[in-house]
């Protein structure tokens, strides 16, 4: 019982690391290098494949001898800027299958491609409930959700300043909390878990 605990523990850690990698579909780069350099710190020789996956041989000999393959995804769901609008907001289209009533309120970052990573918050468009009388009953789509950057920035030439453009990933928050009784609780469990 000692050694399943030892290794509940090894699991657990390495799966709050793994899911606090962002890694939409896409831009998975950063979960797969980290990967591919913990496989080597165990003794494998974990390779990158042409399509960015990471194959990795756990057992030698199983070449023609009935070997077990286990394949698992770390991409998760995630957005994609489609406009920066006038008013220094971004509209995000989703990847994978995020919806926006799933995100609205979550943190956020923005993956630029050149000029690092800017924070933000998802929220309903005009989302103070003391001024939108149809705030309970306005649909959650991403036309409207949208993310407010942890920026000063009023207009779009602010947030292009920035570095932020269409095309940037949009990576969420995934929570991930441990309870006292060995539940996880996160986003991305599925497939991070497997991996």
């Amino acid at each position: 019982m000692k050694n399943t605990k030892v290794y509940v523990d090894f699991i657990t850690e390495k799966l709050k690391k793994l899911l606090s990698i962002d890694s939409p579909t896409g831009y998975t780069k950063d979960a797969i290098a980290w990967l591919k350099a913990e496989y080597e710190a165990m003794g494998y020789a974990p390779v990158i494949t042409t399509k960015g996956g990471l194959l990795v041989q756990l057992a030698k000999g199983c070449e023609g001898n009935g070997g077990v393959l286990v394949e698992t995804h770390t991409d998760t769901l995630g957005g994609m800027v489609c406009q920066i609008k006038a008013n220094g907001r971004l509209k995000i289209t989703p990847i994978g299958g995020l919806r926006a009533e799933n995100v609205e309120t979550e943190n956020c970052r923005v993956v630029t491609k050149f000029d690092g990573v800017i924070e933000g918050t998802a929220q309903l468009i005009n989302a103070s409930t003391h001024v939108n009388e149809k705030y309970a009953d306005t649909q959650r789509t991403f036309d409207t959700v949208e993310i407010v950057l942890d920026e000063p920035v009023p207009d779009a030439e602010d947030v292009k300043k920035l570095g932020v453009r269409t095309g940037d990933y949009v990576c969420f928050e995934p929570r991930t909390r441990v309870t006292k009784s060995g539940y996880i609780k996160s986003r991305f469990l599925d497939d991070k878990l497997s991996v």
